[in-house]
């Protein structure tokens, strides 16, 4: 009998043993799990900076200036000029649901309009272009004059959609005196157009097709994103700062780059 009692005990010691064994990988994935959602923390455009903001007016977060500016996102100029600035425009905001950013301090041939969902912290990339009289491949001049074919910078609201020359089309009210207050006397608005496109950078050597001033952006997703920041939603264009290359030397780089694609599919025509 006294012999069974060692048996017992090294089962149990055992059986402890086995269960510690099998809860191991199980803790080795929830610590895995951890790492993660702190990496999606981290992340510039988590959904908290967006539920931050998300009360009916974009102004009764109890956050100051000060702090904004410290959560800013250090590397995203343009966010943190719009976590700064925020309140100042909160009276003229009506959808408060979207907040739109255009980051004209990056290159016609990439994603810089950004459209954000308070509600849900989802962001949405898309193509946008610049006026003519702005630049080549960045936009560098900006203006408030009517017939000057530059694009504007700073904050608007968004009006009413309605149906233009390029099919579906947004009014764009300029909320800054001296800077983009006669957007809406230039007819700057958002709409649709064929050339802002990949296939539009290519043919232009490296660069986006360009507007009359108006952010342009794809016609295939013309119709789905005014519907969703038409009716007093924010957008923020921003103009760039010392991160953005003179004109002259992103021009040379850019039409340089479309030269050697024009000469390579030539050569590849020749070669068929």
């Amino acid at each position: 009998m006294l012999t069974l009692y060692p048996d017992r005990r090294k089962h149990k010691r055992s059986s402890t043993a086995g269960n510690f064994q099998r809860f191991l990988p199980a803790y080795r994935r929830f610590l895995l799990a951890g790492v993660i959602a702190l990496l999606l923390v981290l992340l510039p455009w988590h959904v908290n900076y967006a539920l931050h903001f998300s009360d009916a007016k974009f102004g009764t977060s109890s956050v100051h200036q000060e702090n904004l500016r410290k959560r800013a996102i250090k590397d995203n100029d343009a966010f943190s000029n719009v976590l700064v600035r925020l309140r100042s425009f909160r009276h003229a905001i009506r959808n408060t649901r979207y907040l739109t950013i255009i980051d004209y301090s990056k290159p016609s041939n990439v994603k810089r309009m950004y459209l954000i969902d308070m509600r849900t912290g989802r962001v949405e990339k898309f193509l946008v272009s610049h006026g003519k009289k702005s630049g080549w491949a960045y936009a560098t001049a900006f203006s408030n004059r009517p017939e000057s074919f530059r694009s504007c910078r700073g904050f608007f609201v968004t009006g009413q959609k309605y149906s233009g020359k390029h099919g579906t089309a947004l009014q764009l009210y300029g909320l800054e005196k001296g800077v983009n207050d006669n957007a809406l006397r230039r007819g700057i608005v958002m709409h649709g157009a064929d050339y802002v496109s990949m296939r539009s950078v290519m043919l232009n050597g490296g660069r986006l097709g360009r507007s009359l001033g108006c952010p342009a952006i794809p016609a295939e997703v013309a119709e789905s994103v005014i519907n969703r920041i038409k009716g007093g939603s924010l957008i923020y264009i921003y103009a760039g700062g010392k991160g953005c290359p003179p004109e002259s030397l992103a021009s040379v780089e850019a039409r340089k780059l479309g030269s050697r694609k024009l000469i390579s599919s030539q050569r590849s025509a020749k070669a068929r």
